[in-house]
């Protein structure tokens, strides 16, 4: 029977692979790095980055006061669970800073960790960069068009934003498995401009063919594809036959001479205004929900308050001793070296944001695309492994902010003591001269 456990494993394991692309395959991924805005107040942007770490400080606060509202001298349940936290950074913190320091930076070192640690591990649930509002592209793709039929010229180039999902026609979407994607090629190049009119017989012919069963190989030999190959009378006439046949596909909005954008091929015969989808829309879903330092706004933030509270802590413990060390004038040796000391304390900010970003953006773009090629299997491995990159980036963010404080002041510690040991030494010498 042992020799048979491999082939079975390996049986089981592909099985398992066969049954997440069937059932959990997610839609080919958008990358997109800057975090997304959700909505505007006045002039604030309200990302969903910024949703994400609002739910994790309302986590934070709600849980710290249902564990703690009923405070009991022997602490059992939620109360136990959040002192063990507390003991255990404590200790941690006594260890390398001592009692005194360790007080003085528990709230920050603290919060860092806590605060980073639940937004990594958030970031990993399920609903996260799956549900959001939806974006309408295919409205948007013909406003492109509209806009350089107005201006009277030609596309030299992709247009932007011209992929999506096909969703349900609602404000707020869920990227189902296995959803399916269309993207629309214009073909144009700056070699081979193409004009407005040019373009919305190639978006009707795309229309047609993704959301009826109108196919582009009927009326071209060798085969065709989305806007790859030149639309003629007959190919267009059948795209419009087809999306008047259907009361689910996209209507073409009538317009007129001082509004919409004409057939390129039937002229004055065909003049669009506008487009409407009653059933299926061409969309990206806008996540509400991701991880909060897959943004790397976020991240250069912590990094400052890190760096502001380290020359805090310098400053309040030497006053304005502490800034000897970088601006050193007993030569030139030493200047140069407190200048560079100076630079290394702001390089350390773009240190601190980009190692933080950079692993949680990377961690999130690998589930992504894993899901979308070998979901269950081999995600499951990565989100083990995320777990602990989460753990790892929050401790490492607390650390060097815990070693570059403790730094700061013990720079004025080690000095004091070196003081008292010389006055000591001179104090045995005098005592000791009478008896010499």
């Amino acid at each position: 029977m042992r020799r048979f456990r491999l082939p079975l494993i390996i049986i089981a394991a592909l099985a398992w692979v066969v049954v997440g692309l069937i059932v959990a395959r997610g839609p080919q991924p958008e990358i997109i790095v800057p975090a997304e805005v959700i909505t505007k107040v006045g002039f604030l942007n309200i990302s969903n980055t910024m949703i994400s770490a609002w739910a994790a400080m309302f986590i934070l606060l709600v849980g710290c006061f249902l564990a703690t509202r009923t405070m009991k001298l022997i602490p059992t349940g939620a109360q136990n669970f959040v002192e063990s936290i507390i003991e255990f950074l404590m200790g941690q913190l006594e260890d390398i800073a001592g009692t005194s320091n360790a007080r003085r930076f528990f709230p920050v070192i603290a919060t860092f960790f806590i605060f980073i640690l639940l937004a990594n591990w958030m970031g990993l649930l399920p609903f996260f960069n799956a549900i959001g509002k939806t974006e309408d592209i295919g409205v948007e793709v013909f406003h492109y068009i509209e806009e350089h039929h107005v201006d009277h010229e030609p596309f030299k180039e992709e247009i932007a934003h011209s992929s999506g999902w096909l969703v349900d026609n609602v404000g707020i979407g869920l990227v189902r498995p296995n959803a399916d994607d269309a993207h629309f090629e214009m073909g144009a190049t700056p070699e081979t401009p193409v004009s407005a009119e040019q373009a919305l017989d190639k978006y009707i012919v795309f229309l047609a063919e993704t959301f009826t069963d109108f196919d582009t190989e009927d009326y071209v030999e060798g085969g065709g594809g989305h806007g790859a190959v030149e639309v003629t009378p007959a190919m267009l006439e059948g795209a419009l036959a087809a999306l008047a046949a259907d009361p689910d596909a996209p209507d073409l909005l009538p317009g007129d001479h001082g509004h919409g954008v004409a057939s390129d091929i039937l002229g004055d015969e065909l003049i669009v205004g506008g487009i409407d989808f009653p059933g299926q829309k061409l969309a990206l879903i806008i996540p509400l929900f991701r991880s909060v330092y897959s943004d790397v706004n976020n991240t250069i933030a912590l990094a400052l308050i890190s760096f502001f509270m380290v020359e805090f802590w310098g400053l309040r413990t030497l006053g304005f001793s502490y800034l000897g060390k970088f601006f050193n004038f007993s030569g030139a040796i030493p200047f140069f070296v407190g200048i560079l000391e100076l630079l290394s304390e702001f390089i350390r900010i773009v240190s601190f944001a980009f190692r933080l970003f950079g692993n949680i953006f990377a961690g999130e773009v690998l589930i992504l695309m894993l899901t979308f090629l070998l979901p269950f299997l081999i995600v499951d491995i990565i989100y083990g492994l995320e777990l602990f990159v989460g753990f790892i980036q929050a401790a490492v963010f607390a650390l060097l902010t815990l070693v570059f404080a403790v730094m700061a002041v013990e720079h004025h510690d080690e000095e004091h003591d070196d003081h008292e040991g010389e006055a000591g030494h001179d104090d045995m010498e005098s005592q000791g001269t009478p008896g010499q």
